[in-house]
């Protein structure tokens, strides 16, 4: 177990969860590249009754808020006409991780 294990965010987008997921299929390959380029360490997205929920891990807040305002990022969520007031997000910095070396894909 370590201590200040890094920095979670929460997004929660708000919509038809079949469109979201097309769109985010769509986006799979550009936006897993800006996670890869500022450290992203865990990864995952569900539909919802209400829309999409991602939850991912980063190292810090900065390598956060670097993805967060990477051009690439900020295309692909113009592109999906993906406002503010569809998308909330949560910050929060971990107290612990514990990693148990299972790895799921979908």
């Amino acid at each position: 177990m370590q201590e200040n294990s890094g920095y979670l965010t929460i997004n929660r987008i708000s919509g038809e969860p079949e469109r979201l997921l097309e769109g985010y299929r769509r986006s799979s390959e550009t936006m897993a590249g800006v996670g890869r380029d500022h450290g992203l360490i865990v990864h995952a997205a569900a539909a919802t009754d209400t829309g999409l929920l991602i939850v991912n891990l980063w190292p810090s807040r900065d390598e956060s808020e670097a993805a967060a305002a990477d051009p690439r990022r900020l295309e692909t969520v113009r592109s999906h006409d993906l406002g503010p007031e569809r998308m909330h997000a949560e910050h929060h910095d971990l107290e612990s991780l514990i990693l148990f070396g299972a790895t799921v894909a979908a």
